[in-house]
Protein backbone atom coordinates (compact mmCIF):
# COMPACT_ATOMS: atom_id res chain seq x y z
CA UNK A 1 0.00 0.00 0.00
CA UNK A 2 1.83 3.19 -1.16
CA UNK A 3 0.82 6.02 0.60
CA UNK A 4 1.32 9.88 -0.78
CA UNK A 5 0.73 13.39 0.99
CA UNK A 6 -0.80 16.83 -0.78
CA UNK A 7 2.35 19.30 -0.63
CA UNK A 8 1.57 23.05 -0.79
CA UNK A 9 4.07 25.55 -0.40
CA UNK A 10 6.63 23.03 0.75
CA UNK A 11 4.52 21.90 3.82
CA UNK A 12 2.16 18.39 3.55
CA UNK A 13 -1.67 19.66 4.11
CA UNK A 14 -4.25 17.17 4.78
CA UNK A 15 -4.03 13.70 5.28
CA UNK A 16 -1.94 10.94 3.16
CA UNK A 17 -3.76 8.97 0.30
CA UNK A 18 -3.67 5.43 -0.75
CA UNK A 19 -1.95 5.72 -4.27
CA UNK A 20 -5.02 3.56 -5.73
CA UNK A 21 -7.20 6.41 -4.76
CA UNK A 22 -5.08 8.43 -6.38
CA UNK A 23 -4.95 6.86 -9.88
CA UNK A 24 -8.85 6.43 -9.58
CA UNK A 25 -9.50 10.34 -9.33
CA UNK A 26 -6.88 11.58 -11.67
CA UNK A 27 -5.39 8.83 -13.61
CA UNK A 28 -2.18 9.28 -12.50
CA UNK A 29 -0.30 11.12 -9.25
CA UNK A 30 -0.26 14.74 -9.00
CA UNK A 31 2.64 16.41 -9.05
CA UNK A 32 1.80 18.42 -5.85
CA UNK A 33 1.81 14.81 -3.92
CA UNK A 34 5.11 13.34 -2.80
CA UNK A 35 5.42 9.81 -1.35
CA UNK A 36 4.62 9.20 2.20
CA UNK A 37 5.60 6.35 4.86
CA UNK A 38 3.99 5.77 8.01
CA UNK A 39 5.65 5.95 11.26
CA UNK A 40 4.31 4.15 14.32
CA UNK A 41 2.97 5.52 17.21
CA UNK A 42 5.96 5.49 19.99
CA UNK A 43 5.21 3.98 23.47
CA UNK A 44 5.90 6.34 26.48
CA UNK A 45 9.13 5.42 28.34
CA UNK A 46 8.15 6.56 31.58
CA UNK A 47 7.65 3.67 34.25
CA UNK A 48 4.41 2.28 34.74
CA UNK A 49 4.96 2.77 38.54
CA UNK A 50 4.69 6.38 37.83
CA UNK A 51 1.82 8.50 39.03
CA UNK A 52 1.63 10.50 35.62
CA UNK A 53 2.70 9.17 31.98
CA UNK A 54 3.36 11.09 29.30
CA UNK A 55 0.64 11.34 26.33
CA UNK A 56 2.46 10.53 22.93
CA UNK A 57 0.11 12.43 20.11
CA UNK A 58 0.63 13.04 16.87
CA UNK A 59 2.23 16.64 16.23
CA UNK A 60 1.97 16.60 11.90
CA UNK A 61 4.28 15.49 9.37
CA UNK A 62 7.85 16.04 8.51
CA UNK A 63 10.16 15.41 5.56
CA UNK A 64 12.98 13.16 6.36
CA UNK A 65 15.64 11.47 3.86
CA UNK A 66 13.33 12.48 1.04
CA UNK A 67 10.36 11.08 2.33
CA UNK A 68 7.16 12.56 4.11
CA UNK A 69 6.29 10.90 7.63
CA UNK A 70 4.35 11.28 10.72
CA UNK A 71 5.67 13.21 13.33
CA UNK A 72 5.06 12.01 17.25
CA UNK A 73 5.92 14.07 20.09
CA UNK A 74 4.43 14.31 24.01
CA UNK A 75 1.72 16.61 24.00
CA UNK A 76 1.06 16.11 27.99
CA UNK A 77 0.53 14.31 31.06
CA UNK A 78 -2.24 12.06 32.45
Amino acid sequence: MSLYIKIENGRAVNHPALEENLMKVYGAIPSNYEPFVRAEKPISDEPDDQKFKKIIGHVGYEKVDGTWTDIWGTIGHT
